[in-house]
């Protein structure tokens, strides 16, 4: 639409006027009229187009001048309160209930009592082993248990004397010295498997001699066993009928020496034995490597306490971890077997399941700090971070959505106790600057990751192309860490 300016509207008013003073026929002079008003509408129109065809050029370059403010770049999405840990639970063994000590809704602690099972039969079960356990382990069964060892040391020293004699006393204490020096060897050689050096080496020498000496010597007392003892000790002479004495030599076989070596053996193991059980009636703990027929009836009840026990404190119900109660299954009276019968929810630290956008899925990581804003609390914002990104994405209602995790950190701002399954805004922060040079983002020309071109206009109108850094971005401004001042003028969109 065009305007007719003032000075053309008082040209046609004088005309107009001098018309009617001169009292012109209308009939007569319209032609001349009608031609001279076109000629002045027309060059007004001209003027007018003249004059906005050059205000157009002046204004068709945009500019902005640079100023600072803030800038923030995050991922909005949605969340929901979770317990941080949900732990569901039962009794280990199955029974009547008896006794009920929380509701839904109460918070616990870690190792409180939440219910008991009917527990008379396990009492009973528990005090009558524990009389039996007594009575293996009463006094009088330690006297007899010390006893048996007298009796086994006796028939060691029996046996003892028993093959001394079989095998002359100094093939047996030849025999002792040589079973010594190989336990030795064997000491050394493991000590020097675990703990190589100059000194284990030497000591397994040492040990090898001893070893080589003892068996040299026993290979010696046996052909002295042969050529004296047996002619000494197991010569039987006898007179024919002619009167004559003749010499009958009848060592010990081999089976009579192996049976003496067994008795010898059989009673050395009883007296071990028995000094193991002993120790364990007086102590009351059983050696890990003992063995004996008695030591496992003192196991065997031993083992009865401990399970009466445990059956006993499986009877109650205990919290596994401190949080609120969320859901409880059970009655009173009710028999009830191993499975689950509560849910604890532990709250700490508050915990929010979010969700956003897959387009945010480059921006959402863990570590990253978030904001979060309750549906309930909508005057209070809470401070937080991602602690888990779900790898996967998620589809639900046909949309597919980024997950994650996020711990609120409420030691500042304190903890409404808000109820589980609470809704909230979720805004992860990739990055914000305050006070920042800001840049349209029109302004940019040419850009990069991290650089790009501006024109900057100078006090005499000049444009120059200028290389910025670029920082954080949003919608409608770009962040600028290098280039540019607060006061700059740049243009906005394209230069041609």
């Amino acid at each position: 639409m065009y305007r007719v300016t003032n000075l053309d509207s008082m040209k046609i008013g004088k005309l107009m006027e001098l018309e009617k003073k001169n009292k012109i026929s209308k009939k007569k002079y319209w032609p001349l009229l009608a031609s001279t008003l076109i000629i002045l509408v027309g060059f007004g129109l001209f003027q007018i187009l003249n004059s906005e065809l050059d205000a157009g050029d002046m204004s068709s370059v945009t500019v902005a001048t640079i100023r600072t403010g803030d800038i923030r770049v995050s991922a909005i999405g949605s969340g929901t309160l979770i317990a941080s840990e949900e732990v569901e639970f039962g009794f280990e063994n199955s029974g009547v209930i008896e006794e009920i000590l929380v509701v839904t809704g109460d918070y616990v602690e870690e190792g409180q009592v939440l219910a008991r099972l009917d527990d008379e039969k396990l009492i009973e079960n528990l005090v009558k082993a524990q009389a039996e356990l007594r009575e293996l382990t009463s006094e009088a069964s330690v006297a007899a248990a010390a006893l048996e060892i007298a009796e086994a040391q006796k028939a060691v020293l029996s046996a003892e004397s028993e093959l001394s004699f079989l095998i002359s006393p100094y093939v047996y204490l030849t025999e002792l010295r040589l079973r010594n020096a190989e336990q030795v060897l064997r000491q050394a050689e493991l000590d020097a498997e675990l703990n190589p050096s100059d000194d284990a080496d030497q000591r397994i020498a040492e040990a090898q001699g001893i070893i080589d000496h003892a068996a040299l010597s026993l290979m010696m007392n046996w052909e002295t066993y042969a050529e004296e003892y047996v002619p000494d000790f197991f010569n039987f002479p006898w007179r024919d009928r002619f009167g004559f004495w003749h010499d009958y030599f009848d060592p010990p076989s081999e089976t009579e020496i192996a049976l003496a070596r067994a008795e010898l053996t059989g009673a050395e193991a009883r007296v071990e034995e028995g000094e193991a059980y002993l120790v364990a009636l007086i102590d009351g703990e059983i050696p890990e490597d003992a063995y004996g027929s008695q030591l496992v009836k003192l196991e065997k009840y031993s083992a009865a306490v401990s399970d009466a026990k445990a059956t006993l404190e499986e009877s109650v119900l205990i919290a596994p971890i401190g949080g609120v109660i969320v859901e409880l299954n059970i009655q009173e009276l009710e028999k009830v077997g191993t499975k689950n019968v509560m849910t604890i929810a532990h709250l700490e630290p508050p915990t929010v399941e979010a969700s956003f956008d897959e387009g945010d899925w480059s921006l959402v990581k863990v570590g990253m700090p978030v904001e979060v804003e309750f549906d309930s609390l909508p005057e209070k914002i809470y401070q937080g971070q991602i602690v888990f990104v779900d790898p996967t994405l998620q589809t639900r209602q046909n949309t597919t959505t980024v997950s994650a995790l996020v711990e609120l950190d409420i030691t500042q701002t304190g903890w409404a106790d808000l109820p589980l399954s609470s809704t909230a805004t979720v805004e992860a922060i990739v990055g914000e600057a305050q006070n920042a040079i800001l840049l349209p983002v029109e302004g940019l020309q040419e850009e990069n990751e991290e650089q790009g071109l501006v024109y900057l206009i100078q006090n005499d109108g000049e444009k120059i192309l200028v290389e910025v850094d670029l920082g954080l971005r949003d919608v409608l401004f770009v962040e600028i860490t290098g280039g540019l001042s607060e006061g700059d003028v740049v243009l906005i969109g394209s230069n041609q």
